[in-house]
């Protein structure tokens, strides 16, 4: 078993955001990465239509899960989930987003997308890389209802939690369509948030049908976090597994896409400590992840087993 150590700026995530001139009410956000090299990672542009509805043009990143679209500082855990995004949130070019409230208190909320492009996103907007020399164009359309069944959460609202916080139950429910380079597909996503004053629970599941081959894919996630001391000490973790059924027609050529689909299981810990307000954070985090090989590659079957433990400071603001 290899190990490794090291010490290093693993993110610096610059954001810019705010209304977009003349127009009321409407906003923007340009998300940088500048830890290696400036770039842009991600832009939104949204703009009201008429009684609180929306339309919304953005770089693509997360249709259905709320991870793509939760900034660093928003993660119990620091970094997403992999298993939870790789076979479902493959990504776009760009994508068109309608939604708005479903009825006058805003409890129910809808949202619409449409997204579209070709090869797999480079890490810039309008970047992009072609694995397998496969340039077939890819798409994705769906819809999502959020319900805020006890108070309000917003899927852009931080499940960090500083202090004690009003009870919240909301749940959200999703379903798309997406033809990949390779893979062509229906899935659907259910989430869940429930928080009690010191207590935040979170739970994800996806599930899909690839059409193209014949396999079923799923993939949970459960994160759960404790404020034993407010406005200092925040404890978190999480548990999940990707799993998938053999392909009932196997494809001529695993590409770049599927090589990375393995079965998966991950289980975290961590311990936050504000230093200073909710801006300085300090974290401890330790991971085991157990990936099993795809069954159609040269090492099928073989487990890797891979354990980490991180330090990692943050300045939240």
């Amino acid at each position: 078993q290899e190990k490794k150590a090291n010490v290093e700026f693993s993110a610096i995530q610059l954001r810019v955001l705010g209304q977009i001139p003349y127009i009321q009410n409407s906003f923007f956000l340009l998300s940088f990465r500048a830890e290696k090299t400036p770039r842009l990672v991600f832009a939104i542009f949204q703009v009201p239509i008429k009684g609180g509805h929306y339309f919304n043009l953005n770089s693509g990143s997360g249709s259905l899960s709320l991870e793509l679209v939760r900034s660093i500082h928003k993660r119990l855990l620091v970094d997403p989930a992999f298993y939870m995004l790789n076979g479902f949130e493959q990504g776009n070019g760009a994508a068109i987003e309608f939604g708005g409230p479903m009825d006058k208190r805003g409890k129910f909320l809808y949202r619409t997308f449409l997204a579209g492009g070709s090869g797999r996103f480079a890490g810039n907007v309008g970047g992009t890389f072609f694995p397998d020399n496969n340039n077939n164009f890819t798409y994705t359309a769906g819809a999502q209802i959020w319900m805020n069944l006890i108070g309000y959460y917003n899927r852009y609202d931080s499940p960090i939690l500083y202090t004690p916080a009003p009870t919240t139950l909301s749940l959200a429910v999703g379903a798309k369509y997406d033809q990949r380079s390779q893979e062509r597909y229906p899935a659907a996503n259910i989430q869940a948030t429930f928080r009690y004053r010191r207590l935040i629970l979170l739970g994800e599941a996806y599930g899909k049908r690839e059409l193209n081959f014949g396999s079923y894919q799923l993939a949970y996630n459960i994160q759960v976090g404790v404020l034993p001391i407010k406005k200092r000490l925040l404890l978190s973790g999480d548990f999940g597994q990707y799993l998938a059924t053999p392909f009932e027609r196997p494809p001529a050529e695993l590409g770049y896409d599927l090589r990375r689909q393995n079965q998966e299981m991950q289980y975290r810990a961590a311990a936050h400590v504000f230093l200073w307000r909710e801006l300085f954070m300090l974290t401890l985090i330790w991971g085991d992840r157990r990936v099993r090989s795809s069954p159609l590659s040269s090492d099928a079957a073989v487990v890797t087993k891979e354990q980490s433990l991180r330090l990692v400071f943050q300045y939240r603001f």
